[in-house]
């Protein structure tokens, strides 16, 4: 063969051989854009679905005890979003809930918390590095009020499930550890191997699923947590259109908690809408839309309204009966202080800051080392406030308690007594003063928005 013959042979296999090369290369897999679009001032309407089965576990008197639980809850509202972040996703929204409700049972009893009609409209702020606060801008929720909204699935977070970059069919990533914390209303992920995936795009909407597992922190205490995710990421209005979680959880017991052994599943559709009657632009503009340390507090009214106060959310409230009420403050998950509130009978209350100081000293028998202060002032309501500071010490622990004694004119008085180790006092940071200040004696129940069922 000549070598002029040889090169067109040769040619002519380059050719062919590269040709199906060139063919593979055109039939790249397709990708697709799973990106959020937003416009502020746009309007939805949301439906989130929500059961919950299991146990929970309770320790009493250093004995644990398990009982059956279960939640059938239904949260329905309208939400305008009303600002944009950086990165051109919601960071804050406004909410009218025209339905929430839910079904607790634990054990034999059984409650049905709702959402005050004075509590309906809801702001949702949540800053790009921080998670999400839920508050009334017109006065204060109560927390039974916000652990019935604040549930898994906040509209506000679920886009950041999405991936950065165009992906296809069967392709995977992974959400960062603050989403999934944002998602599932925890205050800390610590470790997760969670990873989402595109399964199908049909008629122009793209299902994503996700699976894994999660270690976190919730209320101080540690929480294992199995999860699963389905959403449907319409292509056309480029905004996710349904959200369903299964989250299996196994968490500890807790300073202000029970342990949970439960299973909950819920279902979050959002559909977008033309107008809300109770969303109008004119309204809205009326209303305070960032969470002021005012506006983030809660709100508690005694059993027989006997006192009521605005606190910080941190506190928590563990017991309550008529007689006694006792509340703890977590401080980035740790314990910091307990206070104990009774309201006392007419008649039987100190008269003197001197007798105040001695029923204080034989309360605390032989813990008793020495008061620090001891007040009596006026209260900006008018009452009396007897306020004593004492140092002392439980099994050679070092402890401070801050005695509150406060009374009106009309013999109706309370009790307050904080205590925490003196090594956080810097913690506690005079926490008993912004909590008594807010403090009313004696307002009828009737005066004030009805109490809901609790929700915890």
């Amino acid at each position: 063969m000549d070598s002029d013959r040889a090169r067109r042979w040769l040619v002519f296999w380059v050719v062919l051989v590269a040709a199906p090369c060139v063919a593979r290369g055109a039939a790249a897999p397709e990708k697709f854009s799973l990106k959020s679009v937003y416009r502020a001032g746009e309007l939805s309407r949301v439906e989130v679905a929500m059961q919950v089965g299991g146990d929970v576990k309770l320790v009493t008197d250093g004995k644990s005890k398990t009982l059956p639980m279960s939640v059938v809850a239904n949260l329905k509202y309208d939400e305008r979003l009303m600002a944009l972040g950086r990165d051109k996703r919601p960071v804050r929204a406004i909410r009218y809930y025209d339905d929430a409700r839910a079904a607790i049972k634990v054990d034999k009893g059984g409650e049905k918390p709702t959402l005050g009609d004075r509590h309906r409209l809801i702001v949702v702020d949540k800053p790009e590095k921080s998670a999400a606060t839920l508050f009334c801008p017109t006065e204060a929720l109560f927390r039974e009020e916000l652990d019935l909204i604040d549930v898994p699935g906040n509209t506000l977070v679920m886009d950041r499930l999405l991936p950065a970059a165009a992906v296809a069919l069967g392709e995977s990533w992974k959400p960062t550890d603050q989403v999934l914390a944002d998602l599932l209303g925890l205050e800390a992920v610590s470790w997760a191997d969670v990873e989402c995936m595109l399964g199908e795009v049909k008629d122009g909407v793209a299902a994503v699923s996700a699976a894994g597992s999660l270690s976190g922190a919730v209320g101080g205490v540690s929480t294992e947590i199995e999860l699963k995710i389905k959403y449907k990421f319409n292509l056309k209005s480029n905004r996710i259109t349904l959200l369903a979680l299964l989250i299996k959880e196994k968490r500890s017991v807790g300073h202000v908690g029970p342990g949970l052994d439960t299973v909950a599943k819920v279902i979050v559709t959002i559909a977008p809408i033309a107008k809300s009657e109770n969303l109008t632009a004119a309204e809205i503009q009326k209303l305070p839309q960032k969470p002021t340390p005012e506006l983030s507090e809660l709100s508690y009214l005694a059993r027989g309204g006997r006192f009521r106060f605005n606190y910080d959310r941190r506190w928590y409230l563990t017991s309550e009966d008529p007689k006694l009420s006792v509340w703890r403050l977590l401080d980035r998950g740790e314990l910091v202080a307990q206070c104990n509130m009774s309201p006392l009978p007419a008649g039987k209350k100190p008269a003197t800051l001197a007798e105040f100081q001695r029923d204080v000293q034989n309360s605390l028998g032989k813990n008793f080392g020495q008061f620090v202060r001891a007040s009596q002032n006026a209260h900006e309501a008018g009452y009396t406030v007897f306020r004593l500071v004492v140092h002392g010490s439980v099994s050679q622990l070092p402890i401070e308690w801050i005695y509150y004694l406060i009374q009106d004119e009309k013999g109706q008085a309370v009790s307050l007594a904080f205590t925490f180790e003196r090594d956080l006092s810097g913690r506690f940071a005079e926490a008993d003063r912004s909590l008594v200040s807010g403090l009313r004696l004696g307002e009828p129940q009737s005066s004030t928005a009805a109490k809901p069922t609790k929700a915890r």
